[in-house]
């Protein structure tokens, strides 16, 4: 019988065997103070470089494509549990980063547990033409 512990360790190996080394940034929003003034984001803390299991957007997400909510181009990156996924960030791939990414939509960032445990986080990724985010 597989313990909930387990499973954790094994999918928290296989991300870090498998994966490709990510560079997160995270930003704080700002709000402009005039009406000349618009939106700044800033870097808040440093850098994480963290692994995940990268994979291009497929045949399970169908549904999703044509409600346009994600596009084919999207990916799909696994982190393991420990991740910080939540708040605005940056995704760099490669060390150093060659491609960077941005959440493709906020409702879309998975947490499937076990036991109250989260197993992985899955996190879906658009690639940011211009390499930053808007405001940036």
């Amino acid at each position: 019988m597989v313990l909930a512990g387990e499973l954790l360790t094994d999918i928290q190996g296989f991300i870090n065997a498998h994966g490709t080394i990510c560079r997160i940034r995270k930003f704080t929003k700002t709000i402009g103070a005039g009406s000349f003034d618009s939106d700044v984001l800033l870097t808040s803390g440093v850098d994480t470089w963290q692994t995940g299991c990268i994979q291009a957007v497929g045949f399970n997400e169908n549904q999703l494509v044509a409600e346009g909510m994600l596009k084919r181009d999207d990916l799909k990156v696994y982190f393991d549990s420990s991740v910080n996924v939540s708040g605005l960030w940056r995704l760099g791939l490669g060390s150093p980063p060659t491609e960077e990414y941005s959440v493709a939509n906020r409702g879309f960032i998975d947490s499937p547990q076990i036991a109250g445990s989260i197993l992985y986080q899955k996190v879906f990724v658009r690639k940011l033409q211009n390499g930053s985010l808007f405001g940036e």
